[in-house]
């Protein structure tokens, strides 16, 4: 009780912490980015739409519950379709399909990684969410670096662009008075905004792998679906682990996948 009490607490700052980096992020850009190059209006309708689908997806990826014991309760004795886990956090009988988290301590049904970013694991139930949340993070960031672009472009010199996309340097000398706050924080935000478009195109790859190749991020994770699944087409894989309505997660913040569904998942938000 005292680990899971550890780690929810940690889950909470983690939360907190990437609420408030995204908000923040998207404030400066709209309010001196976009706003300084006079594409506001082109640009705010993708930033808004692209930040909500992000947090949305991501409070989604939080809450969902892709543990073992959202199974339901476990029979008295081994049947088919379950196994015994020894592990401490479960001490008793999982689904066949889940594996085991030390990091969680507890089983995961078809567990593909533990991300430090939800301060939980990736499992069937939550990996649709987690994906929409992937390719908002892209569009977001790149709608911010097409800003940025405009802005140098627009705003630097060739002598002042490399020094403007170092942030340290930036920070350091707006405590030595040379540049102004709003200037350091359009550095900051070019260098995160160029640092997240690389960082979901490799989630993107990640995903893409996992959704079609059926290869999870750890080797030894439960593939997220049969053998079977190199066999269908991409639509029916897509269908197989969004639903029928899988373009519903980027209409509906509260759409769920028949697999959610079936698991038990009635509440999200």
């Amino acid at each position: 009780m005292e680990n899971q009490a550890k780690r929810e607490k940690t889950q909470r700052i983690v939360v907190m912490i990437t609420f408030f980096l995204v908000l923040f992020t998207t404030t400066v850009q709209i309010s001196l980015v976009q706003w300084e190059i006079g594409y506001l209006g082109l640009l705010l309708v993708p930033t808004m739409v692209f930040c909500s689908m992000f947090l949305v997806n991501y409070w989604k990826c939080v809450k969902i519950d892709s543990t073992a014991k959202s199974a339901g309760k476990p029979p008295a004795i081994q049947t088919e379709g379950w196994r015994y886990c020894p592990y401490s956090g479960c001490s008793g009988s999982v689904p066949e399909n889940s594996r085991h988290c030390h990091q969680c301590d507890i089983c995961i049904i078809q567990r593909d990684h533990h991300c430090h970013f939800t301060g939980g694991c990736i499992g069937q139930k939550n990996l649709p969410s987690f994906m929409v949340q992937i390719i908002s993070l892209f569009g977001l960031s790149l709608t911010f670096c097409l800003a940025n672009t405009i802005y140098i472009a627009t705003h630097e010199t060739p002598g002042t662009i490399l020094i403007t996309v170092i942030s340290p340097v930036q920070i350091l000398w707006y405590f030595l008075g040379y540049v102004t706050l709003s200037h350091c924080l359009i550095s900051l935000n070019i260098v995160i905004s160029f640092a997240s478009v690389g960082g979901a195109i490799v989630l993107i790859y990640h995903e893409y792998n996992l959704l079609f190749h059926n290869k999870p991020y750890l080797t030894k994770s439960m593939p997220i679906a049969s053998s079977g699944v190199l066999e269908m087409s991409k639509w029916e894989r897509i269908r197989e682990v969004f639903g029928p309505s899988w373009f519903m997660f980027f209409i509906d913040p509260t759409h769920q996948s028949s697999g959610q569904r079936k698991l038990g998942v009635t509440k999200v938000m």
